[in-house]
């Protein structure tokens, strides 16, 4: 699971966004631009314009790089991990965790290898566990509880975290644009109309001048 999950996330962040043949960006399509096209044209070209929307995210980065240092402690807490076959592989920019066994353990190492998993500094511990500093990082990103939620939670909400997916980062700039959007179209309606009623004014101005001067030339032709 731990290496599913660094393996998607690291895919997130560095995939990098497609171009098109002519070297164009993938943009949203419009209703416009779906005329003539098929449902499977749409889904096709969506998904190429989604790939790479989270190239270089800060925040997935550093998540990576959190659960990369959370597999791989220092000092004995590392050494024991390895010493019961819990390693690190690193390969193509990726750092997963490997297993060697069997491993053979003895009766005085039980206690000490449940410790390696789930000590904690909060209960009086020197140092975390494996999987207590897995959870805290995943926590710290995640958490779909609590007063405090996780980064990627207050960032773009969860469908496990009803208060968030209703109140969140791009949510609430996406209601910005959107209000920015509704005000500069109603100024665009103003100066429609603006001009709209200037253009009125002088096409009336422009028939009464074209009226006066029948009506000039008319009198200079009776002379």
């Amino acid at each position: 699971d731990y290496n599913a999950i660094v393996s998607e996330v690291k895919k997130a962040y560095s995939d990098m966004p497609l171009e098109q043949s002519d070297g164009s960006k993938y943009k949203p399509l419009t209703d416009k631009d779906k005329e003539g096209m098929t449902e499977s044209e749409i889904k096709a070209y969506e998904e190429k314009a989604k790939t790479g929307i989270l190239f270089m995210d800060r925040d997935l980065s550093s998540l990576y790089n959190a659960l990369r240092s959370a597999v791989a402690p220092g000092g004995a807490d590392g050494s024991f991990l390895r010493s019961i076959g819990i390693k690190t592989s690193y390969e193509d920019g990726l750092t997963t965790i490997t297993i060697d066994g069997p491993i053979t353990i003895g009766d005085g190492e039980v206690d000490q290898v449940r410790d390696a998993f789930t000590k904690s500094k909060d209960n009086g511990a020197a140092t975390d566990g494996l999987m207590t500093m897995i959870q805290k990082v995943t926590d710290r990103y995640a958490a779909t509880t609590g007063d405090v939620k996780g980064i990627l939670i207050e960032k773009a909400g969860s469908q496990y975290s009803p208060t968030a997916a209703l109140d969140n980062t791009l949510l609430n700039q996406m209601k910005e644009i959107d209000e920015q959007i509704e005000k500069w179209q109603d100024k665009m309606s103003n100066k429609v109309d603006y001009y709209t009623n200037k253009f009125t004014q002088l096409e009336v101005l422009i028939q009464q001048m074209n009226s006066q001067s029948s009506t000039l030339s008319g009198l200079m032709g009776g002379y």
